[in-house]
């Protein structure tokens, strides 16, 4: 089986490092007293710092290059070492107001540990917890996890028929075209290659560099069952339930409207909310103290008037 080397660990009174903690929590850029900030908010917020663990591991990334260089493709460019930058554009660091950790996918996790002899790739990895070895970790952005730093246009630099796996969570909905990413997937996969998929559909608009599209379940398994895919699994696993949709949506209108608006909101009881008409004058009144940006963000559709060029 193959052993994780953990990137975070828990930042505590006792093993606080300002350095450390700094690094795993890239909010904190302008920060000039890390200490006070973990006083004030970071035990609160159970925030996280780079483990020591990994940085004693200084050959992890040696060992991961020795693994996966004969699969690296970097035209005109000569790659030695982890973490290697491709192509003339990505985003920054100090653009993401804080990296995404989503927890791991299970299956993903498992097929890893279950495989050490096979490669397999996190796509759009964000910040993970835990690394492995037999796992290239790739992101758009210098993310603490990333090994690759990629340009958001594809293809991606590696080369085709050279994968076991691939796990790509909560990104699509982030990439212009997502059935060229799909594409991308196939042609980087072995055959029998494995794809594990974390897609939304009832979620507000989030994330950067931009939020472009959700799937329907139909959507998801048509866009991959269309790009040479046989389909094992299609579900709604827990944290997927429709009790995270409802959470978000409410408890992110809560927050963000004004405080009297706030106060009667939280006053009605789901039957009353649910009998209010959605032109009516209480969701009128609603929408009236959003802004355009914060009504984009829970549309139930948005329309188009276009002329051609």
């Amino acid at each position: 089986m193959t052993k994780p080397v953990p990137l975070l660990e828990a930042a505590t009174v006792e093993n606080f490092d300002p350095v450390r903690y700094k690094l795993a929590n890239p909010d904190l850029a302008g920060c000039n007293d890390p200490r006070e900030h973990f006083k004030l908010f970071g035990i609160r917020e159970s925030r996280m710092q780079i483990s020591c663990e990994l940085l004693r591991d200084s050959a992890y990334r040696k060992r991961k290059f020795s693994l996966f260089s004969h699969v690296l493709a970097f035209p005109n460019q000569k790659i030695n070492s982890f973490p290697a930058v491709f192509g003339g554009e990505h985003y920054e660091l100090e653009e993401y107001q804080a990296e995404s950790a989503n927890a791991e996918f299970g299956e993903f996790v498992s097929e890893i540990e279950r495989s050490p002899d096979r490669l397999f790739l996190n796509l759009g990895c964000g910040l993970r917890h835990i690394h492995y070895d037999n796992c290239l970790y790739v992101e758009v952005y210098p993310s603490l996890s990333a090994d690759l730093i990629v340009t958001p246009e594809l293809p991606y630099p590696i080369r085709s028929s050279s994968l076991d796996g691939i796990g790509c969570f909560a990104v699509l909905e982030h990439t212009r075209r997502p059935w060229q990413v799909v594409e991308e997937m196939n042609r980087m996969l072995k055959p029998g290659g494995r794809v594990f998929i974390d897609w939304p559909f009832l979620q507000p608009t989030h994330g950067f560099p931009s939020h472009f599209f959700n799937a329907t379940r139909e959507g998801l398994t048509s866009l991959f069952t269309d790009n040479g895919f046989e389909i094992e699994v299609a579900n709604t696993y827990p944290h997927q339930w429709p009790s995270f949709t409802v959470n978000w949506i409410l408890g992110k209108l809560l927050d963000d409207l004004p405080r009297e608006l706030s106060d009667e909101f939280r006053e009605l009881k789901v039957g009353e909310l649910v009998r209010r008409e959605p032109l009516g004058e209480f969701w009128r009144r609603v929408v009236a103290a959003m802004s355009d940006d914060k009504i984009s963000e829970f549309a139930c559709g948005n329309s188009l008037i276009g002329t051609k060029k």
